[in-house]
């Protein structure tokens, strides 16, 4: 299934290259895998896999957000 599919199926257009956030975290879209939009999340190597329903589309206001997000991550961590 590509995104064309997932556009038909689940009523939601990203295209390779969107910024996106999902589960509060920043990325880019890489593609599609059977059911899935794939996202190349910022500071990783490879794309994961994510449900197409949880993915929003970045705009600076939500950009902001989960780079606090992450930031807060990060700090809980170490």
């Amino acid at each position: 299934m590509g995104l064309k599919d997932i556009r038909e199926r689940y009523g939601v257009s990203f295209e390779r290259g969107s910024r996106v956030i999902c589960g509060g975290r920043l990325g880019t879209v890489a593609g599609a895998s059977n059911s899935h939009i794939r996202i190349k999340f910022d500071g990783r190597q490879i794309s994961s896999p994510c449900d197409p329903l949880e993915v929003q589309p970045c705009n600076e206001g939500t950009a902001n957000l989960a780079t606090q997000t992450a930031a807060q991550d990060r700090r809980a961590s170490a």
